[in-house]
């Protein structure tokens, strides 16, 4: 049997091939099916199959694509209810693929079509050998019920007898997830990226927490925030989203021609670093550096029904952004700065920036009373630890809560590094009235080496 984990980073999302003597199939596809296609030839067999285990939510699926490209069949649950070209399997359905004997069952709770499927290699026994199981089970964890907030209670009974339901399959079968560690699908993940039943058995807190009365309060409580294009990424799936190359092909637009655009209602994304971006930016741009969560972010706080603008340092990462932009579903990209921030700058228009102190002048003047400080981490972060005397906000939510810091005090935002609060402060300053927003250079990172104290609990 052949097998490849395919592991993409920004969205700590687990994808597989996985052949037998004469066929493959791909399971969980990501948007770029580039890898897929190449691991198939390095096993030199044709993708025929295409798995999912779920309407995923945090990005769009490339099973169209491939299924296109290769001719394969894609196979789903029939609750899954998809719009697209596929097989409906019922619970409990056995399919062959070469010598890939695979079982599916419907495990409800993370989503209400969630199904997990379980693989035996012929070649070695109708023992199940290993489980893919989506986001049901997770390495440590298992998938939040809460996406669907009218149904969250329902969906939490659910995964609860359907986690009992994987537990039966057997403790030697090996478990594949959809997701690892930073993954906003669960709330403590593993950075493990594989398993086996008996050890999830044995230290997995999902699979220990009985009755099912109590699970169903622990899975409902402190959930990080589900990120808005969570539904908006699912009903793409159910219905399937266009190829990569089907898309409009973004083109370079020299300064004066970009900034017109800007000016008639464009996003313009900025992907540069922290500091760069502080120093001058395209006014109302979004700080939505590289080295944060930026796909995620993009898709949380970026409106999908407007055309996306870049700017980048370098072509490398204007692809880059491209990628990660269309695997959360945003794919009216209509094109880039030519020549970048320094060919902006070197035409003379103007440019905003955002002010940036380091965590040494932010003590100081926090304990000169001179700053209202906003950590923009998860709740679930801030509650672990934080700086006294600073208030919680999400950087997403800046776009909700921005007149509550309208107060003539200066304002700063924190995380764990500079990236999300970078986001934060393009956001404030392009919806409030203030001239000056503070980013804090190397976040609640840099104070604790600092050994500055944290406030233990929320």
């Amino acid at each position: 049997m052949e097998f490849k984990q395919i592991y993409t980073k920004g969205l700590a999302h687990c994808s597989y091939v996985i052949g037998g003597k004469n066929q493959c199939i791909v399971v969980d596809p990501a948007r770029d099916v580039e890898p897929y296609i190449e691991a198939a030839r390095t096993f030199k067999l044709p993708i025929t199959g295409i798995i999912e285990t779920h309407l995923h939510a945090d990005f769009v699926s490339g099973h169209i694509e491939l299924a296109e490209r290769t001719g394969a069949t894609i196979y789903v649950t029939a609750q899954a209810k998809a719009a697209y070209k596929h097989y409906d399997m019922a619970d409990g359905e056995e399919i062959l693929i070469d010598t890939l004997l695979i079982r599916m069952i419907d495990t409800p709770g993370h989503t209400p079509e969630s199904a997990v499927f379980i693989v035996s290699d012929l070649e070695r026994g109708k023992e199940p050998a290993l489980a893919f199981t989506g986001d049901t089970l997770l390495v440590g964890d298992a998938g939040r019920p809460d996406l669907f907030p009218d149904r969250k209670e329902e969906l939490a009974s659910k995964l609860y007898a359907s986690l009992g339901r994987i537990a039966e399959i057997g403790d030697h079968v090996e478990i594949y997830p959809a997701h690892g560690a930073g993954s906003l699908c669960g709330k403590a993940l593993s950075s493990k990226l594989s398993s086996t039943i008996g050890t999830e058995r044995m230290h997995n807190p999902a699979l220990n927490i009985h009755p099912e009365e109590a699970f169903v309060r622990t899975f409902l409580e402190g959930m990080p925030e589900a990120p808005d294009h969570f539904a908006r990424c699912s009903e793409i799936n159910r219905i399937g989203a266009p190829p990569v190359y089907s898309l409009k092909k973004p083109v370079a637009y020299r300064p004066g021609d970009f900034l017109e655009m800007a000016q008639s209602g464009h996003l313009v994304v900025d992907t540069r670093d922290q500091l760069p971006f502080a120093a001058a930016h395209i006014p109302g741009a979004y700080g939505l550096s590289l080295k944060g969560n930026f796909a995620t972010f993009s898709g949380w706080v970026l409106p999908p029904e407007k055309p996306i603008l870049l700017v980048a340092d370098s072509p490398a990462e204007y692809h880059a952004a491209l990628k990660g932009l269309y695997s959360v579903g945003l794919d009216r990209v209509e094109g880039y700065l030519d020549g970048g921030m320094d060919a902006y700058e070197d035409s003379g228009y103007r440019t905003a920036r955002l002010e940036s102190i380091s965590i040494v002048e932010l003590k100081e003047r926090m304990d000169a009373g001179e700053l209202l400080v906003v950590d923009t981490r998860l709740k679930s972060e801030y509650d672990k630890s934080h700086i006294a005397g600073t208030v919680h906000a999400a950087a997403p939510d800046v776009r909700k809560r921005y007149k509550e810091w309208e107060t003539g005090k200066t304002l700063a935002f924190i995380c764990n590094t500079g990236n999300r609060s970078l986001l934060a402060g393009s956001l404030m300053l392009n919806l409030s009235c203030m001239d000056t927003v503070i980013n804090v250079i190397g976040g609640t990172t840099a104070w604790a080496k600092l050994g500055y104290p944290m406030k233990e609990g929320g």
